[in-house]
């Protein structure tokens, strides 16, 4: 079927009854699954067993054919997929389930290890040395300073808005010994079936085993977005003042997000860019209640190339059954 192949979804992203489903893509199987939140003792029993033996794959879903504007083809975007959440289906797709490497879209895994490990967001910090050793000269920073106390919830502004790989490399060093810390990323990549995901670092440092396809990451964000409200609302701020204390200088931090101020309905999620991914965006909106997430891998013009993947994919109508 070319690089357009039917998946289908299976999505609850709502509140039912005070419980929320997470949307979990079925790598290599034509079909989405509904998987509840994983315990940790279940993520390794998970990595252990095929996937389709945890939930079955759904049969596909014709894709809607009504629509605006034509699909997106001429696009840089090495990797690619968008995906209808409502609906099920997937609207356009590049090579999604080629590994590549994914730059700083890792640090949505590294959030959801912090808060998974840490029940206080507010809980202090002391920011290590290899904050400013262990991360590359021309890094996105938070601007911390070794030896300063912050807390978890002020690292993940800084590891979101201006994509800090200094508050990175804290919360993967504060909270656990950082190959404790990988090894839980790694962990819950498995239990969400997500078979071309692997961290080796929790900031995105190019690392051939470091690596995701866009059809994992589309799986990680819907997950995020489902069970993770505080990480998706702190996601989309565009910015936040935090003000000196006794503990830490002021930090004045701002997104790089440029699609959350610049394109109606977006509400997240995360940049990314290294030499050897190129440009990289997740991005997650909604309009009149439809939901689309969209991730490109490799990109020349992430914020370019998204907006004409979200205009596609807004401009098509729904098929009745599917409303």
């Amino acid at each position: 079927m070319g690089r357009l192949r039917t998946f289908a979804l299976c999505v609850a992203t709502f509140l039912v009854a005070g419980l929320v489903a997470a949307v979990t893509f079925l790598p290599g199987v034509q079909g989405w699954r509904v998987l509840a939140p994983a315990a940790p003792a279940q993520a390794a029993a998970a990595a252990a067993r095929p996937a389709a033996e945890i939930v079955g794959a759904q049969p596909a879903l014709p894709i809607p054919v009504f629509a605006s504007l034509p699909p997106p083809e001429a696009l840089t975007a090495r990797s690619g997929v968008l995906v209808d959440v409502d609906s099920g289906h997937v609207l356009w797709a590049r090579d999604p389930d080629r590994p590549r490497p994914m730059a700083s879209l890792t640090k949505i895994f590294t959030a959801m290890e912090a808060v998974s490990a840490v029940s206080d967001l507010d809980r202090s910090l002391t920011v290590p040395s290899a904050a400013r050793s262990q991360i590359p000269w021309d890094s996105t920073v938070m601007g911390l300073t070794p030896g300063e106390t912050v807390t978890v919830r002020q690292l993940l502004y800084g590891m979101f808005l201006p994509s800090g790989n200094d508050a990175a490399v804290t919360l993967a060093q504060a909270i656990l010994p950082e190959p404790q810390f990988i090894a839980g990323m790694n962990a819950l990549a498995a239990s969400l079936g997500l078979r071309q995901t692997h961290f080796t670092n929790p900031w995105g440092a190019d690392d051939a085993g470091h690596h995701a396809s866009a059809s994992d990451l589309a799986v990680a964000a819907a997950y995020l977005d489902a069970h993770f409200p505080t990480l998706a609302a702190i996601a989309g701020t565009q910015a936040i003042d935090i003000p000196a204390t006794a503990s830490h200088k002021a930090y004045h931090l701002r997104t790089l997000n440029k699609l959350l101020a610049g394109y109606p309905g977006v509400s997240g999620l995360k940049t990314g860019w290294t030499g050897a991914a190129g440009g990289c965006l997740i991005s997650t909106a909604a309009r009149d209640g439809h939901h689309l997430v969209a991730v490109l891998l490799g990109s020349d013009n992430t914020f370019a190339e998204t907006r004409a993947l979200l205009d596609y994919g807004f401009s098509l109508e729904q098929p009745v059954s599917q409303r």
